[in-house]
């Protein structure tokens, strides 16, 4: 957060990481820290896939009616270009930026409040054209003088995405790789993560004490191989037992071989099925 709150860091920060390694849990929590504290200006998710999230068209319009939400000093230009083109909506991603984000950020009367955006998985956008755009676009962010907007931005490293960057100025962004962090920092986080969201379940279940003890701790842990997306789909897992969390959390320290990448862990527990209705795996 240090980067949100220094008003000489760059426009946009790039947190760039392997698939399953915590990038979109790291989106939500700044997002929902941000929008805390006033300081969000908005927010998209893509997802590959998925209608209205998975391109661009939709991409600029969400976030300038968060914008007219966040910063109600905009409401009325943003208002007055829709009222100008009526077919905006229709229109390519540079119109949408040009005329509902950046003339409207533009021509805003001064304010004192760094507000942030918050874009994740870019590279799940389906079009890598679409892509490169967005990122040049956002560029001119940097910009912008009565308003100060700075962009977090997520995605996996992947080649059309640091093409895009490359492309971009050297003092509109910076980058972080999250998959170079030590393992054994990110091993302490995912332990810190497991301890706090099974502890709530055992003063709801009336459980023993310890519980989880360290040595389950570690084995989730090291099951994890320091992917972030097996320990929260291992804990939805183990709160969606209809009769506690004991018998989940048995059968994910059971029923997968410990050798297996965390990848095959997972795999094992989608496809597992047991009897018990209450022990199915929902993703």
């Amino acid at each position: 957060m240090d980067w949100c709150d220094d008003p000489d860091s760059k426009c946009i920060f790039w947190l760039n990481g392997m698939a399953g390694i915590g990038k979109s849990t790291i989106s939500r929590t700044i997002a929902r820290e941000l929008a805390e504290k006033k300081r969000l200006a908005a927010s998209f998710f893509f997802t590959r896939g998925k209608k209205d999230v998975s391109h661009a068209g939709m991409f600029f319009t969400t976030i300038a009616a968060q914008l007219a939400i966040s910063l109600p000093v905009l409401r009325t230009s943003i208002s007055d270009a829709i009222d100008k083109n009526a077919h905006i909506f229709q229109q390519g991603p540079r119109e949408q930026w040009n005329q509902l984000i950046l003339n409207p950020l533009k021509n805003a009367p001064t304010q004192s409040i760094q507000l942030v955006v918050v874009i994740d998985a870019l590279d799940e956008c389906d079009s890598m054209q679409d892509i490169q755009l967005i990122l040049q676009l956002l560029e001119e962010a940097k910009d912008l003088a009565t308003i100060r907007i700075k962009i977090f931005l997520t995605s996996r490293p992947e080649i059309p995405i640091f093409d895009g960057f490359r492309q971009l100025s050297g003092e509109a962004y910076q980058d972080f790789i999250l998959h170079n962090i030590p393992l054994d920092t990110v091993n302490a986080d995912i332990s810190t993560f497991f301890q706090r969201k099974l502890s709530p379940l055992k003063a709801k279940h009336g459980l023993g004490t310890p519980w989880p003890d360290e040595l389950i701790i570690a084995r989730l842990v090291e099951r994890a191989a320091g992917l972030f997306i097996y320990a929260a789909t291992t804990l939805r897992f183990i709160q969606d037992g209809i009769d506690g969390p004991e018998e989940p959390l048995s059968l994910v320290l059971t029923a997968t071989n410990s050798s297996l990448p965390a990848t095959e862990h997972l795999d094992g527990i989608y496809m597992f099925r047991p009897s018990h209705q209450g022990c199915v795996f929902r993703h």
